[in-house]
């Protein structure tokens, strides 16, 4: 159907989207101390309202980026069902797509609201006290619960790049550093290797847009996608 052909070529770019959303509203929201600075440099930082302003936006940013991210997934889970032959298989790989992907979205969503609560709760505390402890506890506590959460992220990868490896639904390079991005999302822990997994969301986000675009329009619902290569 032309509808479904649609969400999916533009959900495909919800990927994109997110990379670049995540990426600018993580900065706002964690551009303050975060590790062995003073107490004065917390009090400093998170008492300005300005700064309380800044990571407020970066909420925003950050939580549009997490809803274009579950157009994504769908977009994902969908390809995978087109592309899958055997139904176990479709069954299996669809659903660790979809479960993955949105149990990764529920765990940085509340990441993101634990991380701002905290950081601007000194609006509401008496005369805009802020706690550099209760700060710190909870800049490393968001920090290991995202890289958590990150092992949902990683089971969704490795379910849509062993679909694409198997059908070659899309060019099977993807596969490959999917693979290598699903690793990268286990280790999420070691900050750098988020990088590897936000440049694969956001290639295959660009890949799935051409591969939709250059489908034939009357290309049935249960029919192999094509690779664009």
């Amino acid at each position: 159907m032309t509808t479904s052909r649609a969400l999916r070529q533009w959900g495909s770019l919800g990927g994109l989207a997110f990379v670049v959303l995540f990426v600018i509203g993580s900065a706002l929201i964690f551009d303050g101390p975060s590790g062995d600075e003073p107490p004065a440099k917390w009090i400093a930082f998170y008492g300005d309202s300005g700064h309380r302003d800044r990571i407020n936006i970066g909420w925003i940013l950050a939580g549009l980026g997490v809803f274009c991210f579950l157009w994504f997934v769908a977009s994902l889970r969908d390809t995978v069902r087109r592309a899958t032959v055997a139904p176990e298989s479709d069954s299996t790989l669809a659903f660790l797509v979809t479960i993955g992907g949105t149990a990764y979205a529920a765990v940085t969503l509340a990441t993101l609201g634990e991380a701002v609560g905290v950081r601007t709760m000194s609006d509401d505390t008496f005369q805009h006290e802020v706690f550099p402890g209760i700060l710190h506890a909870n800049s490393d506590g968001t920090y290991i619960a995202h890289a958590t959460g990150t092992a949902a992220l990683a089971a969704m990868i490795f379910a849509f790049s062993i679909t694409v490896l198997a059908s070659r639904a899309l060019p099977r390079w993807i596969g490959w550093f999917g693979l290598v991005a699903a690793v990268a999302a286990l280790v999420s822990l070691l900050f750098f290797t988020m990088f590897v997994w936000l440049l694969w969301i956001a290639v295959t986000s660009v890949v799935l847009f051409v591969a939709a675009r250059r489908e034939p329009r009357d290309t049935p619902m249960g029919s192999t996608v094509a690779s664009p290569v």
